[in-house]
């Protein structure tokens, strides 16, 4: 019995299988003709392990949805196909890191989340392969807050680029995601900190030419409005993009395979 992403639809289950919902639980489920029914699956003490693991499974698919959502269009593009169920996999290994029984552990992005950090959203053009110019980027004066430094370089020395590429952009965008703990009660998980959760903030450099000449310096801060020093059970997510783009007859088309992607430090 194995779970399916959120993307797939029953068009593309293999023969011999068959797809189901549990109540509470996102994610669908994925079995064997033949296998236990649904209402087994649901009710049966031989499957509370089960049932446990989908409740985790079901939190770490919500928290990778949210980071995926808060992307902007171009910077989704760059996601490779199968990058829900990958980034899904990293946020369940938050609650691995914690004691407790399986389906009741809590997800602390605050405590763990640096182990998402240099997460790739397109292995193909990992993000410190195609860009290797010095930048810097620290820690505002407050929380939820990053200052972005790009000193001046040549384009042409620093980036690992198709050959079709003529222009390129740097983006950053800095989200919050909320820790989550199981609640006894209602039976179900719940975010630590629903107001900050999903929120964003952005960078977009302009379009700038592949060429010898160096850029102009770049500096820029990356900000969330209504965090506090008193905000906690939270954290921040940096991603970094290259995006690389072709101008042919007064158009950029954007070369989203060969452009990179990760999630550049969890605050």
């Amino acid at each position: 019995m194995k779970e399916i992403s959120e993307e797939a639809t029953v068009t593309t289950l293999p023969k011999g299988y068959r797809a189901y919902k549990i109540k509470g639980v996102e994610q669908t489920i994925i079995a064997k003709k033949g296998g236990p029914s649904s209402e087994e699956v649901k009710v049966k003490g031989s499957y509370q392990e089960l049932r446990n693991n989908q409740k985790e499974f079901a939190v770490a698919s919500m928290m990778a949805k949210v980071l995926r959502s808060s992307l902007s269009e171009g910077m989704a593009e760059i996601c490779e196909t199968y990058v829900s169920g990958k980034l899904t996999a990293q946020f369940r290994n938050l609650a691995k890191q914690e004691q407790g029984q399986t389906g009741t552990r809590p997800m602390c992005i605050s405590k763990h989340g640096h182990l998402l950090n240099g997460f790739e959203f397109n292995p193909e053009a990992p993000y410190n392969k195609i860009f290797d110019a010095k930048y810097y980027v620290k820690p505002g004066s407050r929380l939820g807050q990053v200052i972005l430094h790009f000193p001046a370089f040549v384009p042409e020395k620093v980036f690992d680029n198709p050959e079709e590429a003529t222009n390129f952009k740097i983006n950053a965008r800095l989200v919050a995601l909320s820790d989550f703990k199981f609640d006894a009660h209602s039976g179900s998980y719940q975010p630590l900190n629903e107001e900050l959760h999903g929120c964003y903030s952005s960078y977009e450099s302009p379009m700038l030419p592949l060429m010898r000449i160096p850029t102009e310096p770049m500096t820029a801060q990356v900000s969330l409005s209504n965090v506090s020093e008193m905000s906690k059970d939270i954290g921040f997510f940096l991603v970094m993009a290259v995006s690389f783009y072709r101008y042919d007859k007064g158009q950029f088309t954007h070369l989203a395979r060969h452009s990179g992607m990760h999630i550049h430090k969890v605050y």
